[in-house]
């Protein structure tokens, strides 16, 4: 990851002296010199999270880097937007690109991370059939769980709806997306749940639809051989996946959930 402090610019021409850099720096590496000027401290403290350059009411805070210009959504279309939010699980008979793939993980770069450090990483599988290989190379390991195994009854009920053409693990979705993070980064899983919502709610606004892979993160943690068949990297572990396709229907009503219970304290 770039060290954003290296590379910062600051045009005192423009700079207002305002103070806002200074205070939203969560390392406190940007300090006021004696005409309360911001001074950039470069060092290993800069978390690269850019706060500065967005906080700055004058532009005088830069990078080399383009950026552009912040915005948010009309509360309204928003919150129409999430409510909108359905799990997929009827899918068109396309393919889902290598660019619609891209686009959807490029939206995760903007997730928040623990300390900046962004410890995710992707495996996409975008081509059916090695989706239905990882389907049938699970199936084949279901057999093998013997009667005595407390996952019997989980495998026997799999393999009836698999046997039966009906396929609960990747519900015939074109594509898996997978993150990954190293197992020893100790935000690894809750940077993957992060990322994958920030693709989950952001996949209908290309034409996507997402389905969150309860079971095939079940069957990684029992069958680790699954990980070679999907291609995720020696070093790194499966933290959390998302079937994803271009839906077959369209949801056109939304219905009503009841408002979460809050413990006031």
């Amino acid at each position: 990851m770039t060290n954003l402090a290296e590379s910062i610019q600051i045009n005192y021409g423009i700079c207002t002296t305002c103070g806002a850099c200074v205070k939203a720096c969560p390392n406190n590496i940007i300090q006021r010199d004696d005409d309360a000027s911001p001074i950039v401290h470069p060092g290993p403290e800069c978390i690269s999270c850019g706060h500065c350059i967005a906080i700055c009411p004058s532009g005088a805070m830069t990078i080399p880097q383009e950026t552009e210009k912040a915005g948010f959504a009309d509360a309204a279309i928003l919150a129409r937007h999430l409510r909108s939010r359905r799990s997929i699980r009827l899918w068109k008979d396309s393919p889902v690109t290598k660019e619609e793939c891209e686009e959807l993980i490029r939206i995760t770069a903007h997730a928040p991370s623990g300390c900046n450090i962004h410890p995710v990483k992707w495996v996409v599988v975008n081509e059916p059939a090695k989706v239905k290989a990882f389907v049938a190379a699970s199936a084949e390991l279901l057999r093998q769980v013997p009667k005595d195994n407390r996952m019997y009854g989980l495998a026997a009920g799999m393999l009836r709806k698999l046997d039966a053409g009906n396929d609960i693990l990747c519900r015939n979705a074109p594509a898996l997306l997978i993150a990954v993070a190293n197992p020893k980064e100790d935000l690894g899983l809750v940077d993957s749940i992060i990322s994958l919502t920030y693709a989950d709610v952001y996949a209908p606004s290309i034409g996507l639809g997402t389905c969150w892979a309860g079971f095939v993160m079940i069957l990684l943690g029992v069958f680790p051989p699954l990980e070679k068949i999907l291609g995720i990297p020696e070093g790194y572990k499966a933290q959390f996946a998302l079937l994803a396709g271009h839906p077959q229907y369209a949801f056109t009503q939304i219905p009503p959930r009841d408002m979460p219970e809050i413990f006031w304290t």
